[in-house]
């Protein structure tokens, strides 16, 4: 399930490239859909040099896409319980691997269908508290397949940021803490951050790779 998760979350992730923050927030899916183009217009102007060199590649959704997502709050809800328990240095490192192994998992798949998917936008629904909103989406992939998927955003410092996106109905967030805490808890929170850093977690032979 975690590898067909990064698959689809990485396809809706070419629509979020980041965007400095304004002074006045915008409303969350202007956020989202003035953002749209600017990777895929990368990939498309740096094609030929993203697959020559992978790191480029890795380096431009570092730069474009994860400043769309709070990467710490995200660490931390995957964490659950563990982050009570976890030293501040713990902390830094799981979330340093997550972000990698999000980069990491599916750049080639991003490179390959970064112009093969279309994606239509619900309305926005706003959180009472006014900071917090979902913003519902369709994926349709020239292959037929289609997925909804509703983006959980949050405002941190005047801008809308990603904190889990929900798969047909399966919560990103929430399938990273079933798994993950399952492995901490036969090893140890290190043993994860480590098998992590290899790409352990991304390579799962019982899941077919979504086309």
């Amino acid at each position: 399930m975690i590898k067909q998760l990064l698959s689809l979350a990485f396809a809706s992730a070419l629509t979020l490239a980041g965007a400095a923050a304004a002074d006045a927030p915008q409303a969350p899916d202007v956020a989202l859909k003035n953002t749209t183009d600017q990777i895929r217009g990368m990939i498309k102007d740096h094609y030929s040099e993203y697959r020559a060199d992978p790191n480029k590649f890795y380096k431009a959704v570092d730069e474009v896409v994860v400043p769309r997502f709070d990467l710490p709050y995200i660490a931390k809800l995957v964490l659950g319980a563990n982050y009570r328990t976890a030293t501040p240095d713990q902390r830094s490192r799981f979330a340093s691997a997550f972000k990698d192994m999000l980069v990491h998992a599916y750049a080639t798949a991003m490179l390959d269908n970064y112009n093969s998917a279309k994606i239509t936008w619900d309305a926005p629904r706003m959180e009472p508290n006014g900071g917090d909103a979902s913003i519902g989406s369709h994926l349709v992939k020239d292959s037929g397949q289609n997925f909804d998927i509703v983006f959980r955003v949050h405002q941190v410092n005047n801008d809308w940021l990603v904190y889990d996106l929900v798969v047909d109905n399966v919560s990103l967030v929430f399938n990273f803490r079933t798994q993950l805490n399952s492995e901490i808890r036969k090893g140890s929170l290190d043993d994860v951050i480590a098998r992590m850093v290899k790409g352990e977690f991304i390579h799962d032979p019982n899941q077919p790779q979504p086309k």
